[in-house]
């Protein structure tokens, strides 16, 4: 059972009384929230898998050491959590991660940029910071070549948008 707004609003003021640090690095998102949180590789509370395409330069032999598999080329998060997820966080090399962890709160979904709803980097950051830090991340983005980026981005429905994320107005344009 999926929880409300409220309860991760009240959570995450609990767990964090003071706002933390969002900065863009070349070709990830350090997110000061994570260290503590890590919600967003652990068990979620919806079965659903979330999948996270992995690149081409990114497939090597043991995937499955490292993560839940949809399919040869994409690991996946639901109920169980992220494999690659340490004591210390994740225990891979930022290499080695999926794009959809280097943007994270940051999701890119049917060809545009989107905030999920439920983080706290997303509750405690002003909007104006990090649609700043889309434009950062659209900037790297838009050196994949198309066919990465049909890839990377989830193709998710209207509803689950409007209830989950926050659209940043940020296309990051390919052919479809």
């Amino acid at each position: 059972m999926r929880r409300d707004f409220q309860y991760y609003l009240e959570l995450w003021r609990r767990t964090f009384p003071r706002r933390r640090k969002l900065l863009w690095r070349d070709t990830w998102l350090r997110n000061g929230y994570c260290r503590d949180c890590r919600y967003c590789c652990g068990p979620q509370d919806d079965p659903t898998p979330f999948p996270m395409a992995l690149l081409p330069g990114q497939l090597r032999p043991g995937l499955d050491e490292d993560f839940y598999l949809l399919a040869g080329d994409t690991a996946y998060i639901a109920d169980r959590g992220c494999k690659a997820r340490g004591d210390g966080g994740c225990r891979l090399t930022r290499e080695k991660r999926p794009v959809a962890c280097s943007l994270f709160p940051l999701v890119l979904a049917n060809g545009g940029l989107y905030l999920y709803k439920i983080c706290p980097a997303v509750i405690f950051t002003p909007l104006a910071e990090l649609s700043a830090l889309g434009r950062d991340a659209a900037a790297w983005l838009a050196g994949f070549r198309p066919a990465e980026l049909r890839h990377v981005s989830l193709d998710l429905p209207a509803r689950t948008l409007a209830e989950r994320y926050i659209y940043l107005d940020i296309a990051v344009a390919y052919p479809m």
